[in-house]
């Protein structure tokens, strides 16, 4: 906001702030005239709110015992400093080493609530001991002491998993099968419901105390919903890039990387082959089949497309059924198999669903950096010339900026 109030035409969401049932502010966002991302803003509003309010409750609670503590007094201080945009995998190595730093265990699992159920959990991250039950693994909450601590929000500490009544750890009888017996975990709590767990084991009985759990739940807190909001934060970011048709970049998002490869490409000396595809007569099959199985086509070809580049490279969605692709370090020369290898795998598959099928073709026009253009607006406009040339001569074909010039044929014809 500026300092004699809101810009002209400027729309604000604002979300009240609250610590222990009480109004403590208000964050307000302001959004700028003609933004298009106001789902995406109220999103992001909510997810800071959530932020906020824990940071004054955890803050409220760890300043009861940072003075007894030196460890606690030390997780106060840096959980300021924790940044959610980096990635999971980045804060679970924090995790882990604050963890090893002041607790033993063979053994750390965290769990997390997946979002299509409400009664499992799933096994995000481990270390230590290698049992079977790791990444990826699924399992119900009932009988389960993962789901006892997740279903109770309350932190659970056993010295003998034989004797602790328990049917299991993340299925009925596993417990029996395994080595370690001395067992703490907590609740991951975010904006005050249960999102996981977070649990220690070890081989030796009674390898844990009360005070160990006081520092694992203040760890939790400060950590575990750290990571409940990566997660969100990767969510609503892959919002904002993602075409969420075709799972490959949007047009904003793309354009953006493009100027980022262009800059990387001229800091280095080096090639970059710029493509735009169109799938040709598409809308005969919208008009045909339906719209349900164009939108099938549409993220179907983008998966084919995918399939042909290189990691490296870059796909997005331009917009309807329009395809762009970024081969990079290349010259429109050496991509030409690349080029000829998508143009093929669209022309040869059979799109079917159901009892519909059909096949599509695709027209591909090229334009090679710096020979063809040294910005993105040229790039575009050079590829753009040559695709629509190709359109003119029937499409299912490759054809460059620098070829279309000199009247040179098209490939794939």
């Amino acid at each position: 906001m500026t300092k004699g109030g809101l810009r002209a035409g400027a729309s604000v969401r604002a979300q009240p702030l609250y610590s222990s049932g009480r109004l403590a502010g208000l964050l307000i966002l302001e959004l700028p005239r003609g933004s298009d991302r106001h789902k995406q803003a109220e999103t992001m509003l909510d997810l800071a709110a959530r932020i906020i309010q824990h940071d004054l409750i955890l803050n409220s609670e760890l300043e009861l015992a940072q003075a007894e503590n030196a460890y606690l007094s030390d997780l106060m201080s840096g959980a300021g400093s924790i940044d959610i945009t980096s990635t999971t995998e980045a804060l679970v190595s924090i995790l882990i080493r604050e963890i090893r730093g002041i607790l033993r265990f063979d053994r750390l699992t965290i769990c997390v609530q997946p979002s299509d159920s409400a009664d499992s959990l799933k096994i995000g991250w481990t270390e230590g001991l290698k049992e079977g039950y790791e990444v990826g693994f699924a399992f119900s909450l009932a009988g389960v002491i993962h789901g006892k601590i997740f279903r109770s929000a309350k932190a659970i500490m056993t010295g003998d998993l034989q004797k602790s009544g328990f049917k299991g750890r993340y299925v009925r009888g596993d417990i029996a099968k395994s080595v370690l017996k001395s067992f703490i975990g907590v609740p991951i709590m975010e904006a005050g419901s249960p999102k996981g767990t977070l649990a220690l084991e070890s081989r030796p009985s009674d390898d844990y105390q009360p005070q160990d759990v006081e520092l694992l739940k203040a760890t939790a807190q400060v950590y575990g919903t750290a990571l409940i909001w990566c997660q969100k934060y990767q969510e609503v970011h892959s919002m904002a890039t993602i075409d969420g048709l075709t799972q490959l970049l949007n047009r904003r998002s793309f354009l953006e990387r493009m100027a980022e490869e262009l800059e990387r490409a001229s800091r280095y000396s080096e090639t970059m082959t710029f493509l735009m595809l169109d799938l040709d007569q598409f809308k005969s099959v919208n008009d045909t089949h339906g719209h349900l199985f164009g939108d099938y086509v549409l993220f179907q070809t983008a998966q084919l497309v995918r399939t042909c580049i290189r990691k490296a490279d870059v796909a997005g969605r331009y917009g309807g059924e329009e395809y762009t692709v970024i081969i990079i370090n290349a010259t429109a020369e050496t991509s030409l198999s690349t080029m000829q290898r998508i143009r093929n795998s669209i022309a040869d598959f059979k799109f079917r669903e159901g009892n519909i099928e059909a096949r599509v073709t695709v027209s591909i026009g090229v334009a090679e950096y710096p020979r063809d253009g040294q910005d993105v607006k040229s790039l575009i406009r050079c590829a753009d010339e040559a695709m629509y040339r190709v359109k003119r001569h029937g499409g299912n074909a490759v054809l460059s900026y620098s070829a279309a010039d000199s009247g040179a044929k098209s490939e794939g014809k």
